[in-house]
């Protein structure tokens, strides 16, 4: 998603709020990661962009919704985030030491007229996805003998079903209590 900056762009200073609603395909088909298919639109954007010496710096906060299924029994979870974003995208021509390698996805395009907000809307929300979601703190999972939701119904399978033959040599061990 551009955003044309010729407005502010080499006006130390300036400053612009952008307050927008995006469908998620707007930020190009680079990979989600494991956010894949799960964000829902819109992508709520709020951010001001200020115009500093090396570029334009972005800060602000993106709203999302995202459909993640519970880590246990698998059920759909709607899970809505906000995270908070500040970076600067660089002008290639201000770039003082040429060794040094612009971020990719961070730099003014266009002849120094616009930014892509893509890599970064990418990299915050991909960032700020939950390790693991649970519908409920004691959700009982699937039954791994029969694949039943356990919330659901009592599948018969109960919880101890003896030792894992693969297992079942540690059960011996005669380790010191220390």
């Amino acid at each position: 998603m551009r955003i044309t900056i010729t407005d502010i762009v080499d006006q130390p200073g300036a400053t612009r709020p952008v307050s927008v609603a995006v469908p998620a395909d707007e930020f190009g088909d680079d990979p989600w990661g494991t956010a894949e298919g799960a964000v829902q639109d819109p992508i709520e954007l709020d951010l001001h962009l200020d115009s500093v010496v090396d570029g334009i710096l972005v800060r602000g906060s993106l709203g999302f919704t995202l459909i993640l299924g519970c880590a246990r029994c698998l059920e759909p979870q709607t899970i809505e985030r906000e995270v908070q974003v500040a970076e600067l995208f660089l002008d290639p021509a201000k770039q003082v030491d040429e060794d040094d390698e612009l971020e990719p996805g961070y730099e003014l395009v266009d002849d120094a007229t616009a930014i892509d907000l893509s890599t970064m809307v990418r990299d915050a929300l991909i960032i700020d996805l939950p390790v693991r979601i649970l519908c409920r703190d004691d959700c009982q999972g699937l039954c791994p003998t029969c694949g039943t939701d356990r919330n659901r119904e009592d599948c018969g399978h109960g919880a101890d079903e003896g030792i894992d033959p693969r297992w079942a040599a540690l059960a011996e061990l005669d380790l010191p209590a220390e």
